[in-house]
């Protein structure tokens, strides 16, 4: 990814596709599409208003990262982001928890599945995960071994009335920038934990019981991570080659190749988008837009006015 080509488009979209998998587990389904149409439109609801926060908390994450450690402050200043304008906005967004929250099938605390510590524990808890993940303890523990523990951890405290396992999800990712394992925020595995959901929860329950499953719930961890990082490998790749191919056939097409750049970035867009991105005409933007129209390369709505268009190539690559 570090010498990749599209590594800017990898990233974006990657961090998009992590962001919706991560809230599907929630139970949101908002789907990739949804949100690159909310991009166009200026719509939204509020299960693609809930992806848009993650992707914030993750971007907003990597900032605080350069001045402060993964502390407190971090996890409130991201839970607030997370919940803001959602489903959660009144699960008190940016606070710990002041009551017992549960983990279960029904609104009933006796069916309960997993009750996690009292309310006035919290902070003891959080404290005490704040120095394991910033004492340099454990130093021949691998950081992504340590990275499985912290989430497990984190989503045992169930701190917060709402948002635990997006923020859960966000801290791994933080953890290893921190510790330099990556350079960028691509080490995404909500798409594998959402395939696995129900394995994902009971392994983590596993973990709240007088003999710990911690081999299991490590081997899960680590066999998730390889297969996603397999998987956008894979990925990758194809997104290279696909601008290979755009690269040759708009020297060939006579189409300015910053626009093919452009649409890389921006899949789902308009001719205004075009005309900003590219830095060119109207006209110009329209000139090669109907070129790409008329081979196939890119499709637009019906509409007379205003249309929108898509480079389904490159979405098709994202999505699945």
């Amino acid at each position: 990814l570090e010498n990749s080509p599209v590594q800017e488009t990898a990233i974006m979209f990657f961090s998009l596709n992590e962001s919706v998998e991560s809230t599907k587990i929630e139970g949101t389904q908002a789907t990739f599409d949804d949100v690159l149409e909310s991009e166009i439109t200026g719509e939204t609801n509020t299960d693609v208003q809930e992806v848009k926060n993650y992707m914030e908390a993750l971007n907003a994450g990597k900032e605080l990262l350069a001045r402060i450690p993964i502390s407190t402050r971090m996890f409130l200043e991201l839970h607030e982001i997370i919940l803001k304008d959602s489903r959660g906005r009144n699960r008190s967004p940016g606070e710990y928890r002041k009551t017992q929250n549960f983990i279960g099938p029904t609104t009933k605390i006796e069916d309960a599945s997993y009750i996690p510590p009292e309310p006035q524990l919290v902070i003891d808890y959080i404290s005490n995960l704040e120095k394991y993940i910033n004492d340099e303890i454990e130093q021949d523990l691998d950081p992504i071994i340590k990275a499985g523990i912290i989430h497990a951890q984190f989503e045992t405290i169930h701190p917060f009335l709402d948002g635990n396992g997006r923020l859960g999800r966000i801290l791994m990712i933080l953890y290893l920038l921190d510790k330099k394992v990556i350079t960028k925020p691509a080490f995404f595995m909500s798409e594998q934990l959402e395939k696995n959901k129900f394995k994902y929860y009971a392994l983590l329950n596993n973990l709240r019981t007088e003999n710990p499953a911690w081999f299991e719930w490590l081997s899960f961890f680590l066999d998730s991570a390889i297969a996603q990082s397999d998987f956008y490998i894979e990925k990758l790749s194809r997104i290279e080659n696909l601008l290979k191919e755009m690269l040759i056939f708009a020297k060939d097409n006579n189409i300015n190749p910053i626009f093919v750049s452009a649409i890389f970035k921006k899949p789902f867009f308009t001719i205004k988008d075009m005309e900003k991105m590219v830095g060119v005409s109207y006209n110009a933007a329209n000139s090669n837009i109907k070129k790409l129209l008329k081979t196939g390369k890119i499709y637009s709505d019906d509409r007379k006015r205003n249309k929108t268009f898509r480079f389904y190539d490159l979405v098709d690559i994202l999505r699945k």
